[in-house]
This record gives C-alpha cells, sequence and structure tokens, in this order.
C-alpha cells in the first residue's frame, strides 16, 4: 500500500474504533442503569451486545498499531 492509503486507512480506522468504542460504552450503561433501576427484563439481555462487540475494538486497535508501525519504519511518524 501507499503511504497516502496507509494514513487514510489509519485515520479511517481510529475514528470508527472510537466511535465503536464510545457507543458500546453508553450502551452498557443503559443496559445496567436499566438492569438496576426499572427491573426489567431488557437490561440483561443489552448487556451482551456490549461483551459480543468487544473483540472487534481489540481488532481495530490492533490494526491501528500494525498500520501506525509500518508507517514508522517508512519514516513517515505522524
Amino acid at each position: 500500500m501507499s503511504n497516502e492509503a496507509l494514513l487514510k486507512r489509519k485515520k479511517t480506522t481510529e475514528v470508527v474504533t472510537a466511535t465503536l468504542a464510545g457507543l458500546l460504552t453508553v450502551l452498557l450503561i443503559a443496559a445496567i442503569f436499566l438492569c438496576f433501576k426499572n427491573q426489567s427484563s431488557i437490561g440483561l439481555p443489552l448487556l451482551i451486545i456490549p461483551l459480543a462487540l468487544s473483540p472487534i475494538l481489540y481488532i481495530n486497535i490492533n490494526d491501528v498499531k500494525v498500520v501506525k508501525g509500518e508507517l514508522q519504519t517508512r519514516k513517515q511518524v505522524l
């Protein structure tokens, strides 16, 4: 890949990862709130979604690290 393509991939992956992390955090807080506040049956199943999608965050974070490492080897430190 070219340097420009790597920089674009890094930026896109960082934005997507930050957005996903924020949304999963909000969903986790809302699910915990629903579990304890309303005593409804919807809170517990909602807890599964952030836990199930958290490996995607791990994969994206590792991808950003790999791209940064490749850019550093190309002397394109940003």
